[in-house]
């Protein structure tokens, strides 16, 4: 047995003040007597009190050097030589993907890891040092070149698995980078296998750990909606990673209703198709594969998918001809534009914006959100009325409003407008004559006004006018305000656009939880997206709270659903070692020595308040 901090052992010496304090220790013992006749009680009361007494034997002073004794070698460090896996500076790679989350190592894969790599960590030896880095989607070091292994342990129990797959790259880079500088540098590499085959070399020979036990996992691999001439129809597929054929129950559910249910057989390394036909309005389709018989990953036995991953807006141009109009709506985003002539039936239920270009309104007026441009007298029913044309349309003032966000109105010149008079309308663009642009609600309907032609105006002709329609547009009737393919996975960033008109934005997460982010003048990026299921969505502007569409995200991985543990690891032309190498380590037991000075502490209590009796419960 060797002492990492053999000095410790000086404070042994503390042993002689304690036998010292116990020999000048008065040992009186009062004794009620009958008689003070009893003088040979007296003369051993001096004996007593006589200094430098004989040391007897004590079962408390012996107690007391036992707890010393214990107290000083745990400070001490004593160590024993083991052998080990690894010595000196060491990097270890903790595989943190999906696949680690496999229940074919109870509790999981990654628990398992965890422990192997707390093993490495008591085994450290003195003056080595380790580095723990997880490899996820983004690999992080957990801590760097740290010799504490106290430190070292807390950084790994914080330690969580991702629910998607690891950038081995960049994680070999990173480990590349810690390992460099040190002449006894090692690389070790804690993993279920699956590593890309075109990696890096490294620059020492990697030891690789291997977990896990069993390959069997039956995945959805695939769940995506497509358009046909019937309708809707979902596709989906289920795919066997391990080596027995398997069934299984997939069930499917639309919009939280549970649907139907489907026996699916696999066969082993194959795949199965299925196909359903869905009713028109299904927006959220969640397919679960139950009743497995050989299962060992969980994360892909459910799937989510949207039939609209965002809000595509049916927007209708009635106008006798306004190629300007025609232009700007077909190829505004989130926005599917149509055109009719005035008096044709409308169908207004069918669309979602109704754009009025200087033609009468219905009656009665639609309850879709309106934009009309230059409207005629007598046109505007209970909703506006319209008067005289006025011809000084130099725009005068220009209200704070985000619709009007990078639009530059002063080129734009207007030959003539119209004074329209509009209670609910707030001035967007006001001349001295009379107010050119309006927006406003009424009764929960949002309304746009453009007083004026815009064949009488040269702003169909500025860089004003498409951000202008875009503006109002997006104000009117939000359109797509992300864009989420189908096949997004966990860590992938969503990009998201709101309108002009949006203050912020909030994104609800699968678990509940809410992403809050105030809009500027940038896109924003949702990072949050390392949670499986379906994130829902909305935006808020002055007038409150709208939703704005859902995402899904889904594991969909190959390499991650197929959990066959690797056996060995070949990283560049080398070969991972997967044995111990012949290195001395120091297995410590000072918290052993520690456990028994309390236990002695206890018993010590214990013996000098209530003597040397045993407790009750140890007699029973």
């Amino acid at each position: 047995m060797s002492f990492l901090t053999p000095a410790f052992l000086l404070l042994g010496l503390l042993a002689v003040p304690i036998i010292i304090l116990y020999m000048l220790r008065l040992r009186r013992r009062e004794v009620t007597v009958s008689s003070t006749l009893l003088w040979q009680k007296l003369l051993r009361d001096r004996e007593a009190n006589a200094p430098w007494q004989k040391l007897r034997r004590n079962l408390l002073l012996i107690l007391q050097l036992l707890i010393l004794a214990a107290l000083v070698l745990a400070l001490a460090r004593p160590f024993l030589p083991i052998p080990a896996v690894i010595t000196g500076s060491t990097v270890v790679l903790l595989d943190g993907s999906a696949s680690m989350q496999a229940t074919d190592t109870a509790p999981n894969r990654f628990a398992a890891a965890q422990a192997q790599a707390a093993d490495l960590i008591n085994d450290l030896s003195a003056g080595s040092q380790m580095t723990l880095i997880q490899v996820g989607h983004t690999p992080a070091v957990l801590a760097s070149a740290s010799s504490d292994k106290t430190a070292l342990r807390r950084a790994l129990d914080a330690a969580q698995p991702e629910n998607g797959a690891p950038d081995w790259p960049a994680a070999l880079a990173l480990a590349a980078g810690a390992a460099q500088g040190f002449q006894d540098g090692r690389i070790v590499i804690i993993s279920d296998g699956g590593l890309p085959a075109d990696l890096p070399p490294l620059p020492t020979a990697p030891i690789y750990l291997p977990i896990g036990r069993s390959g069997e996992n039956l995945a959805i691999s695939a769940l995506a909606t497509r358009p046909t001439a019937t309708g809707p129809q979902l596709f989906a597929s289920v795919s066997n990673e391990g080596t027995l054929d398997q069934e299984a129950l997939l069930s499917l559910e639309l919009d939280g209703a549970l649907t139907d249910s489907r026996r699916v057989s696999v066969p082993a390394g194959g795949s199965a198709s299925l196909t359903w036909d869905l009713p028109e309005g299904t927006a959220v389709i969640t397919a679960r594969l139950s009743n497995l018989r050989d299962d060992n990953l969980p994360l892909d036995n459910v799937a989510t998918a949207v039939h609209e991953g965002g809000v595509t807006n049916r927007a209708l141009l009635v106008t006798e001809g306004n190629l300007f109009l025609e232009q700007v709506f077909s190829v505004l985003p989130g926005i599917e534009a149509f055109k009719a002539a005035p008096g044709a039936d409308l169908s207004p239920e069918d669309y979602d914006l109704l754009i009025f270009d200087g033609v009468p309104l219905p009656d009665p007026i639609p309850a879709n959100d309106l934009l009309i441009i230059n409207p005629p007298a007598g046109s505007g029913g209970d909703l506006f009325t319209v008067g005289g044309v006025f011809s000084d349309t130099v725009a005068v003032r220009l209200a704070d409003s985000p619709l009007l966000q990078f639009v530059d109105w002063r080129d734009v010149h207007i030959r003539q407008a119209s004074f329209v008079d509009a209670p609910w309308a707030r001035p967007l663009v006001t001349a001295s004559g009379g107010p050119l642009i309006l927006t406003g609600e009424h009764n929960g309907q949002r309304l746009g006004l453009l007083t004026f032609d815009l064949r009488d105006s040269d702003l169909p002709l500025q860089i004003a006018f498409p951000i202008l329609m875009a503006n109002i547009t997006g104000w009117l009737s939000p359109g797509r305000a992300f864009d989420a393919p189908t096949g997004l996975q966990p860590g992938d960033p969503v990009t998201i656009s709101p309108a002009a008109s949006s203050t912020a934005v909030l994104v609800e997460k699968p678990d509940g939880r809410m992403w809050t982010a105030d809009v500027g003048e940038e896109a924003l990026i949702f990072p949050e997206t390392n949670q499986l299921g379906l994130y829902r969505v909305s935006l808020r502007d002055e007038t409150g709270t709208r939703p704005a569409g859902s995402f899904a995200v889904n594991l969909f991985s190959p390499a991650e659903s197929a959990i066959q543990p690797a056996t060995a690891l070949q990283i560049g032309q080398v070969a991972a070692d997967t044995t111990p190498e012949n290195n001395v380590g120091q297995r410590e037991w000072w918290p052993w020595l520690v456990g028994a000075a309390i236990l002695i502490l206890l018993v010590e209590w214990w013996i000098q308040h209530r003597g040397p009796q045993l407790p009750k419960f140890i007699k029973e």
